[in-house]
């Protein structure tokens, strides 16, 4: 009876070992089905707001692609992997060698800040692993040769001002202007990019200043400014910093011909509830707004604003764009391994919210689509387009005018 019953048990341990192996190799275990996107984005921290609208706009776009089946490729389901890097480039790093080495991600991509998008480029070139980025625009970053590193939706930031230039040329003409700038890579590369234009159209830089991002008094570096009696400021700062430089304008009585953001927090809705009635007639350049012509401008606007009550700016309709192009592109892939969708992804030509995306070698940059741009500007709490001319939403207000002059 012992041999008997050690015998039984001995049968139903290699049963249940059995069960278990099939179901492991088997329909038990889906991640071998899937093919997976890393996406990296703050998503807690000072950056976390940029970071929700865009996991949001990844979200909803897949959504839509999933409803129309265009989430399942060769048999296999695309599967988001969103992981936070804080705003901090240690934590990117570490997020981007876990998605590649411990997820087996096919793919990656996100990137808000520079600084941290630069950290991922430099990962994934070094792991051969594609990088699609969603908003980083460091000039630097697709200026080192990187061919794993591709950027769409995002411009190199010495380019957000391709817009700006027609209406400088032709409606302000500013002679003296004042620049200052968050000491970050957006910043500094945006600010590099001002000044080489400024120089080449014989425009003089009166006051040309990097600040500490987060600050929170810039009372003396607006003084300053003010007696170097500029015709026109460009500021290049995030949201925060971006309303708290305006509000501080207001309660020194500083004025200007025209003060003009370099994208980034200038146009996001909260500069505009931070900023309260300072934001008003504050332009700024952007690659993005609603009222575009590119197909589904719009509606994506209006869903995004039905589903989480807040109005989307250009970082949310680079992510929503950069999911469609993820879609696109691992559809159009022969195989879904590193040189399967880098090759697919050279190959693009696709049409978003955003514009068309191709990914080009010009003037040094690799794989980096080209930009369209536009300028913005503050009228009765709605951000308008004013340039260029032919797509403009409403005039624009120039020169703006002075504090105390306003209702």
């Amino acid at each position: 009876m012992k041999k008997s019953g050690w015998q039984l048990v001995t049968v139903l341990v290699l049963i249940i070992s059995v069960m278990l192996l099939v179901s492991g190799c088997g329909g038990g275990d889906k991640s071998k089905d899937d093919v997976k996107v890393g996406v990296i984005l703050p998503l807690t921290g000072s950056e976390a707001m940029f970071g929700a609208m865009e996991k949001n706009s990844f979200e909803m776009a897949y959504d839509e692609l999933k409803a129309a089946g265009k989430t399942t490729v060769g048999g296999k389901d695309i599967k988001l992997l969103f992981e936070d890097d804080q705003g901090k480039q240690d934590v990117a790093k570490s997020a981007t060698e876990k998605l590649v080495n411990q997820d087996k991600a096919a793919m990656l991509s996100g990137g808000y800040s520079s600084a941290c998008t630069n950290v991922i480029a430099g990962s994934a070139q070094t792991m051969n692993i594609p990088f699609l980025i969603v908003t980083g625009s460091a000039d630097d970053i697709t200026k080192k040769g990187w061919q794993w590193v591709f950027r769409g939706t995002a411009a190199p930031a010495s380019k957000y001002t391709g817009a700006l230039w027609g209406m400088l040329d032709n409606v302000v003409k500013p002679k003296n202007v004042a620049l200052i700038y968050e000491n970050t890579d957006f910043g500094s590369s945006s600010a590099k990019g001002f000044r080489s234009v400024c120089q080449q159209k014989g425009i003089n830089i009166v006051f040309d200043q990097a600040y500490e991002a987060g600050a929170i008094d810039f009372k003396p570096m607006l003084a300053n400014m003010r007696n170097a009696n500029p015709d026109m400021i460009f500021a290049v700062s995030y949201v925060m910093d971006a309303s708290m430089i305006v509000k501080q304008m207001k309660e020194l009585d500083f004025n200007t011909k025209l003060l003009v953001g370099g994208g980034a927090g200038y146009t996001m809705p909260e500069f505009k509830d931070n900023a309260g009635s300072a934001s008003e007639y504050v332009a700024s350049t952007t690659l993005w707004v609603p009222s575009v012509t590119w197909p589904g401008a719009s509606d994506y606007f209006n869903k995004y604003k039905q589903k989480y009550g807040k109005e989307p700016d250009y970082h949310g309709a680079q992510a929503y764009a950069t999911m469609y192009i993820i879609a696109d592109a691992l559809k159009r892939a022969t195989e879904f391994n590193n040189t399967g969708i880098q090759k697919s992804l050279k190959a693009t030509d696709i049409m978003t919210i955003m514009g068309p995306i191709k990914f080009e070698d010009w003037e040094g940059y690799s794989n980096q689509n080209k930009p369209v741009t536009y300028v913005v500007q503050w009228q009765k709490g709605k951000l308008e387009v004013i340039w260029p001319e032919k797509v403009k939403s409403v005039n624009y207000v120039y020169p703006v005018p002075d504090w105390k002059e306003r209702t």
